[in-house]
């Protein structure tokens, strides 16, 4: 399963891949960490280098929401 996906333990890069439209497919826990497993791993790739190379535009609200989603479904568990 974890090849068919593209993960990423990284909050900040899940937000981005979400508010871009990628598909949250789960969370996995593994010890202490959290990683989130996308669906189109080539296009989450691609958005990745977008945003840690900082050319990814969103709105910040819906980002700031989407991040609260996440933490949510984290420390819900």
């Amino acid at each position: 399963m974890e090849n068919e996906y593209y993960k990423t333990k990284d909050l900040a890069e899940a937000g981005a891949l979400i508010i871009s439209r990628q598909e949250l497919v789960q969370v996995e826990r593994e010890n202490n960490i959290c990683w989130f497993l996308f669906k189109d791993k080539n296009k989450c790739r691609e958005l990745a280098n977008k945003f840690y190379f900082g050319e990814m535009i969103a709105n910040i609200r819906d980002y700031h929401e989407i991040l609260n989603r996440l933490k949510n479904r984290i420390f819900s568990k």
